[in-house]
């Protein structure tokens, strides 16, 4: 794994990294208390990819109200240790557990929708893509505010900048529309829809174009 790549993953994982952010806009951010930063994942093929995908979803739980359970808490601690371990090893345990997790498999139920409509209507593989969150963050509310841009240029398009996927698949049209506005429209992006994929089809297409 790519030496940047295991330090930036540490960083977004870490409450320091973050701290003064949540702390000026507490009406913005969920407390660390209730909800860590999520900062993605990379399936074991993605860096070797002549065309990696990415897939993007909204940012995690993007309420004050959700309860962590305790796959949750795991995937919290795993965050934490690599952000303080900073190794090779810790971000392979976080991915292992969380490859598990998206899926739905080993007892974690039930499968993220992003990573469901993924396999299910676009033919992608999990361990052929990235997955990042708009903003690694869980927030009070969704509406596009200053400090959610902040966040999104400290995470989200520093991660993009290493990973440099060849298109991105946003899953929902209000979070596309987010991305785009936060300038996502520089690379190759697509949505597919929430509820009946009736679009599917042309972004499966799109994807396997070259």
């Amino acid at each position: 794994m790519d030496k940047r790549i295991i330090e930036l993953w540490a960083d977004i994982g870490s409450e320091e990294y973050w701290g003064d952010l949540v702390k000026r806009h507490k009406s913005t951010f969920v407390s660390f208390d209730d909800r860590w930063p999520q900062p993605g994942f990379i399936g074991r093929n993605y860096v070797n990819s002549q065309h990696p995908v990415l897939v993007m979803g909204q940012n995690p739980r993007a309420s004050n109200t959700s309860r962590a359970n305790d796959s949750d808490m795991e995937m919290f601690h795993l965050i934490q240790k690599h952000s303080k371990e900073r190794s090779t090893g810790s971000l392979e345990a976080l991915f292992s557990m969380m490859r598990l997790f998206m899926r739905g498999q080993s007892g974690y139920k039930p499968t993220w929708p992003p990573i469901r409509a993924a396999e299910r209507h676009l033919d992608l593989e999990l361990d052929n893509i990235a997955y990042l969150n708009l903003i690694p963050l869980a927030t009070t509310g969704d509406r596009i505010v200053p400090a959610f841009r902040e966040a999104f240029e400290r995470s989200t398009e520093r991660q993009l900048g290493r990973l440099q996927p060849a298109k991105i698949v946003v899953y929902g049209k209000r979070a596309y529309e987010k991305f785009v506005e936060l300038g996502g429209g520089k690379w190759q992006v697509r949505y597919i829809e929430q509820r009946d994929f009736k679009d599917a089809p042309s972004v499966r297409s799109w994807l396997n174009s070259n």
